[in-house]
């Protein structure tokens, strides 16, 4: 199926400087899977998982996810059937699940989950619609061919978190699973092959999101398009795009809308995935990492997910991550699994100074409470933000990506709004000489403390910006804050 998209609405266009400026972002997956929420202990990080999806070694034990709960209770003799088996019993199905999570989602306070955000400092919130699970936590009208009508959300979740949000001033977007469902499949994803298996749903496959993505723009106008998994094969992601831009001007779309290009062949077919699984091995197992496909589609921002790129990124990009190793909650997750306020803090200045936003991730359980684990680092982080706000919020990259300090070799990242140039160091605030590495600025410059006085003495000594830092109340924790002014 080809679509020639309306020019006006796919014309060249520059990001909207909401979203640019923005920086920070909450991510919400909250479904069915975080009632057993599990995913086995000591599981792999991303980046490891990812590894074994591409060379094929198997992943039973080795999914993060606790929302690919339904996948791995699929695997025999994974961790996670071991555990269903266990705690459930064999005859119990991942739909049995529903009626505990409706339960839940009937009482859930969504104005709770949204002060919350507002008080993290997010200016935006992406919610999980539909995930790999399929299942809706919207009243749509799409009906699924493989399960029963009933198979959604009793209440309006996404609808009412929105409203909440949008009344507390932040920009709503949401998330769809585009490229894949597990209702239609009954086999799990183990390997890279399989996953490119999982994405060949077929035509019938194909109406049905883009139904959906449409039934969620026409209802919901989110800011933010947030596709997952790639796009079905037979429909070309410009005609959702399309329509969204017609419908929300100052929207914006990620860059997840990979198609599978297959023969179509069923033989022609079966030999390829063959191939490139013998050739995913091999790279792997040589530790070549696996190039990405081209991005032969618009987008307005790329997605980065867990580590921040080595080199940033030239375009609009935004890094997601959950406060754990997981996105959907997971009980078996300690504070040895989540970020640390201080942590969260220094992975949004280290975001923000290459040029991006981060998008953290919040899993709330079984009965749609956020925990504290949760909750602390968020409060750490907006309590930081309502010091450091200028040296994050509409800003860009510093013109000097990074230095550190001479004595304690701290980490310095640069930020810029206007002629100001926020030096954040990434330490607690000391009194009296501090010293970053060559740093040269003008002689006319200021250098002042967010937070503190708007004048402080420096001096340059062997190619170094020395500042003396003032003694008195209230040294700032986890970072503090150097604004250059006419630099």
């Amino acid at each position: 199926m080809s679509y020639a998209p309306p020019r006006h609405s796919l014309a060249p266009r520059p990001v909207p400087p909401w979203f640019r400026d923005a920086e920070l972002g909450i991510f919400v997956h909250w479904g069915p899977y975080s009632v057993p929420a599990f995913a086995a202990p000591g599981t792999a990080d991303y980046t490891s998982f990812m590894r074994d999806l591409t060379t094929g070694a198997t992943t039973a034990d080795r999914i993060p996810y606790a929302e690919w709960y339904l996948n791995s209770m699929r695997v025999p003799g994974s961790p996670t059937a071991m555990h269903h088996a266990a705690t459930y019993g064999a005859d119990f199905g991942y739909t049995d699940f529903q009626p505990r999570f409706d339960a839940a989602a009937r009482a859930v306070d969504v104005t709770d989950w949204a002060d919350l955000f507002t008080e993290a400092g997010a200016r935006y919130v992406v919610l999980v619609a539909r995930h790999l699970d399929g299942y809706p936590l919207w009243p749509t009208a799409i009906g699924n061919p493989h399960m029963p009508s009933d198979y959604r959300c009793s209440r309006d979740l996404v609808g009412e978190l929105s409203v909440a949000v949008r009344q507390r001033g932040l920009r709503m977007g949401l998330y769809y699973c585009g490229g894949m469902n597990w209702t239609f499949r009954t086999t799990p994803l183990r390997t890279m092959t399989d996953l490119i298996r999982h994405q060949a749903l077929g035509p019938g496959y194909a109406r049905y999101a883009t139904a959906q993505w449409r039934e969620l723009i026409d209802t919901y106008a989110p800011s933010i398009l947030w596709n997952d998994m790639g796009w079905p094969a037979q429909v070309d992601p410009h005609e959702i795009m399309a329509h969204y831009y017609d419908t929300v001007p100052d929207g914006v779309v990620n860059d997840r809308w990979m198609r599978p290009k297959l023969p179509g062949n069923r033989f022609a077919r079966a030999a390829y995935l063959r191939f490139l699984e013998v050739a995913l091995r091999a790279m792997g197992a040589l530790g070549r990492p696996i190039p990405d496909p081209p991005k032969d589609f618009h987008y307005d921002f790329a997605t980065h997910e867990y580590a921040v790129p080595a080199a940033a990124p030239s375009g609009a990009w935004e890094l997601t991550r959950g406060l754990g190793r997981s996105f959907g909650y997971n009980a078996a997750e300690t504070a040895a699994d989540t970020l640390t306020g201080v942590q969260a803090i220094h992975l949004l200045v280290d975001v923000v100074a290459a040029g991006g936003n981060l998008l953290l991730n919040v899993g709330p359980n079984g009965e749609g409470r956020i925990p504290e684990l949760q909750r602390e680092p968020l409060r750490a982080l907006g309590t930081w933000l309502g010091r450091n706000a200028e040296a994050i919020y509409d800003t860009v990259a510093g013109d000097r990506t990074a230095t550190t300090t001479t004595t304690d070799g701290h980490a310095v990242r640069f930020t810029r709004r206007g002629d100001t140039v926020h030096a954040i160091v990434l330490a607690d605030q000391p009194v009296g000489p501090i010293t970053l590495r060559e740093l040269t600025i003008p002689d006319s410059a200021t250098v002042g403390l967010v937070g503190g006085p708007p004048a402080l003495t420096w001096k340059r000594r062997e190619g170094d910006l020395l500042v003396e830092l003032p003694a008195g109340a209230a040294p700032q924790q986890h970072a503090f804050t150097l604004a250059i002014t006419g630099w």
